[in-house]
């Protein structure tokens, strides 16, 4: 501790987002190979491939598993640092075999397993290492950089040519080589949980992880509140049995089964993806698909500079009612086959696609926050778990049962429930902003807040 000086009362110091940074690049690689499940990657790909389409959210699912069970004895910073080499390995792979199917199926694994590792680990020590003032947006990265990576995947594919001396596959791989290198720089930034340190016993080094949080770096009035927030949640934890610790997590995890797992499914799916290609196959141009991606980040871009500065809860289930009629409406515009054949209702087919991407790319930063926010320290791990792998679990779903027949009553239904979670989320979701995380936690356990 001594490399670290007291500050005076009089500076002000600020929370740093740099420690963030090798998270939100791991996630732009996340949002590329979103993208790649749904075709994006060659004109080739056929819906009938469900294997490849279902084989990069089955490595969510193993990697998020691998994160909180046979991997917990290991500091966050170990884990982070695994999924980076892993995407490299991926990125590789699809470089150097971008010909060989299972090579580019096994990176697609390894790639799923790695953004597994990351997200729960990234989410729990992103919000435990920023301030009230600034949680919002450094959890808000996740979502934020899935979104930018999935309007980078749609953009050069949309526009690539596989007759190119380079194939669409092993750019990606150029791609995901440079983020995995970008990352692994941004490493050295990364900075554990001062939590991680109070439950080991270790209060010097939780103290000076909250000093290398500020800007300048130094222990404050501000970093010692902090430093005894933290530990009273831990001993406020530590009294709670594992039985009592998901009892109180069930509200919470209802809520973000709505908020998180089935409303961030629906919002870049396969039908809803259907929905786009045969747009744009009607309509014969491929520029809606660049304006579809760049509409959902600048949906994000607004929402994560948005995040600390007004309300949260009135914006994300505003958002979200949006996207729900949306996607009623697509499926009312898909409905009747004679509508193909029309350009007025393929024009406005598209147009509903890419306002739709725009209320998606706003909302989905809101579910990293409050996923971040909502669970109980101790079960925090096993429940963000439980979300996301619930997620994936959706996405199969939709594939494995897909038609193309049933496109308009899979966006209806997908629609009805958006807005069936919507109005479940009106009246159970907390205002979080500003707040300390120990209180958003406490705000999260009540089905109706005050």
């Amino acid at each position: 501790m001594s490399q670290i000086n007291l500050q005076p009362e009089q500076n002000v110091s600020k929370p740093r987002s740099l420690p963030i940074a090798a998270g939100g690049i791991t996630f732009l690689s996340a949002g590329m190979n979103l993208a790649m499940s749904f075709g994006w990657f060659h004109d080739t790909v056929s819906y009938s491939e469900k294997h490849f389409t279902c084989s990069w959210f089955i490595g969510v699912m193993i990697g998020t598993y691998l994160s909180i069970d046979p991997l917990k004895c290991l500091a966050k910073k170990f884990i982070m640092a695994l999924s980076v080499l892993l995407i490299l390995i991926e990125g590789i792979l699809f470089t150097t075999a971008s010909d060989n199917d299972d090579a580019i199926l096994g990176g697609r694994y390894l790639n799923g397993i790695a953004i597994g590792l990351a997200t729960v680990q990234y989410l729990i020590n992103a919000g435990e290492i920023s301030a009230a003032s600034n949680r919002g947006h450094c959890l808000a990265m996740e979502q934020y950089s899935l979104s930018f990576g999935v309007m980078i995947q749609l953009v050069y594919s949309s526009v690539w040519d596989n007759s190119e001396s380079i194939s669409i596959i092993c750019l990606h791989g150029i791609i995901d080589i440079i983020l995995a290198l970008m990352a692994a720089i941004l490493m050295i930034h990364f900075v554990e949980s001062p939590i991680y340190y109070i439950q080991k016993g270790d209060d010097a080094s939780a103290l000076e992880s909250l000093a290398c949080l500020q800007k300048p770096p130094g222990i404050t009035m501000e970093v010692q509140a902090r430093f005894e927030e933290h530990k009273a949640m831990v001993r406020e934890q530590n009294i709670f049995t594992m039985r009592q610790i998901f009892r109180q997590g069930q509200i919470p995890l209802l809520k973000m089964i709505f908020c998180r797992s089935m409303t961030v499914a629906f919002c870049f799916s396969l039908p809803l993806n259907a929905a786009l290609l045969t747009s744009m196959d009607l309509m014969e141009s491929s520029w809606p698909l660049t304006a579809f991606g760049c509409a959902r980040v600048i949906g994000a871009s607004i929402s994560i500079n948005l995040m600390d500065k007004i309300q949260r809860k009135l914006p994300s289930i505003l958002s979200a009612m949006f996207v729900g009629a949306f996607l009623i409406t697509l499926g009312v515009l898909f409905w009747f086959k004679e509508n193909y054949l029309n350009p007025n209702y393929v024009n406005a087919a598209i147009s509903v696609c890419i306002a739709l991407q725009a209320f998606v790319g706003f909302f989905t930063p809101y579910t990293s926050v409050f996923m971040g926010e909502a669970f109980p320290l101790r079960g925090k791990p096993y429940l963000m778990a439980a979300c996301i792998n619930l997620e994936q679990i959706f996405q199969i779903i939709l594939i494995e049962t897909w038609n193309f027949e049933h496109l308009a009553l899979n966006l209806f239904i997908q629609g009805l429930l958006v807005i069936m979670g919507f109005a479940f989320l009106s009246l159970t979701l907390p205002e979080t902003r500003r707040t300390s995380l120990a209180e958003a936690h406490r705000r999260f356990w009540k089905l109706v807040p005050k």
